[in-house]
């Protein structure tokens, strides 16, 4: 059983209009820039250490690659991070970081990576990245969570996206958002976080309340009192809580470190 996909939507990512309007509660207060639980299924970088603060310059970063369990497919994500150099308000030059994103699977059809997903910076969210999840047991889908911020900015997220190799298509960006405001039976709003698959091909989902910043408590739009864990899917009118302590099987196998490919 798979999700319903656009075969439409292999394009570069430009939230704009309702879809915006909707994304940017569960944008304002996650932090996107390690949502991977596995080391090194992360692809973040940025041009500043995240320690001190101070610009290093443009920097580069790889994920691992990650094949799917029957080993007909395999996917890596990188993000290129660069510098440049613009005028404030009072004529200096401010340098900014700037963060391009891909998402490269190879599959049987084709042993050479190409790139199947483009993740490009937007005003005042000029950051991003991609973390690898996990391959489903059946049907070569790719778990994904793209990260978006703002750098010098607490303001960020994840969107949770599916791939399916099979059909060579991307889930839209609202895919998880719809599922829950179907299930709340209203427009409600949340911060989610990819965590797996389930074994019928379900994508598991952290899901946790929605806070404004300084608030104690969250929006009344918010559609979850607490954090807990979902499963949503295969079917898009299937949507279930699970046990708090639930740890999802993984399916993906990470490929032994090797030459770039």
């Amino acid at each position: 059983m798979t999700f319903r996909i656009s075969a439409t939507s292999l394009i570069p990512i430009l939230i704009v209009g309702l879809g915006w309007d909707l994304c940017v509660y569960v944008y304002a207060q996650t932090n996107a820039k390690s949502s991977s639980k596995v080391p090194g299924g992360d692809s973040f970088a940025s041009c500043f250490d995240m320690e001190s603060g101070k610009l290093v310059g443009p920097a580069k970063r790889r994920t691992f690659v990650l094949e799917s369990p029957d080993g007909r497919y395999r996917a890596y994500a990188e993000t290129t991070a660069v510098t440049h150099k613009r005028k404030n308000g009072q004529g200096d030059e401010d340098v900014e970081c700037e963060n391009e994103t891909g998402l490269f699977v190879a599959d049987e059809r084709n042993e050479n990576f190409r790139q199947v997903v483009s993740v490009l910076p937007r005003p005042g969210l000029s950051g991003n990245s991609i973390s690898l999840v996990d391959w489903s047991r059946e049907g070569h889908q790719l778990l994904i969570g793209e990260g978006v911020w703002g750098y010098g900015s607490d303001f960020g997220g994840t969107v949770i996206r599916v791939y399916d190799g099979d059909s060579r298509t991307l889930s839209s960006e609202s895919l998880v958002d719809e599922a829950f405001r179907k299930h709340a039976g209203k427009e409600c709003i949340g911060v989610y976080q990819p965590v797996g698959f389930f074994e019928d091909g379900g994508i598991i989902v952290k899901a946790g309340p929605y806070f404004d910043e300084g608030e104690e408590q969250p929006r009344p739009e918010s559609c979850m009192a607490k954090e807990s864990i979902w499963l949503v899917g295969p079917a898009h009118d299937v949507i279930r809580q699970l046990p708090d302590d639930y740890m999802p099987k993984r399916y993906g196998k990470e490929e032994p470190r090797k030459p770039a490919p």
